[in-house]
């Protein structure tokens, strides 16, 4: 039973589609540097449109550099193409 609890806490981080793309490592860096990196697959495309705004406003309650207009049309579309 307690190798199965370790197994479980040394996972990596969540595995992302196209890991190796620039919007994915993008994603993995701007959204990874507060939280882990939920799979994109998780939510919606409508529940990712509401999340990122809900990111966004958070991000400014804590004095964080917003995204770049191209940042957010790269990030909301690797989002909204790999939704569920």
């Amino acid at each position: 039973m307690a190798i199965i609890f370790i197994a479980g806490c040394v996972s990596g981080p969540t595995p992302v589609p196209d890991a190796q793309s620039a919007e994915a490592r993008l994603y993995t860096q701007k959204c990874g540097t507060c939280h882990s990196v939920p799979h994109p697959g998780r939510n919606t495309a409508a529940e990712w449109q509401h999340l990122f705004a809900l990111m966004e406003q958070r991000m400014a309650e804590r004095n964080m550099p917003p995204f770049t207009d191209e940042e957010k049309t790269i990030l909301q579309n690797y989002l909204q193409s790999h939704a569920r």
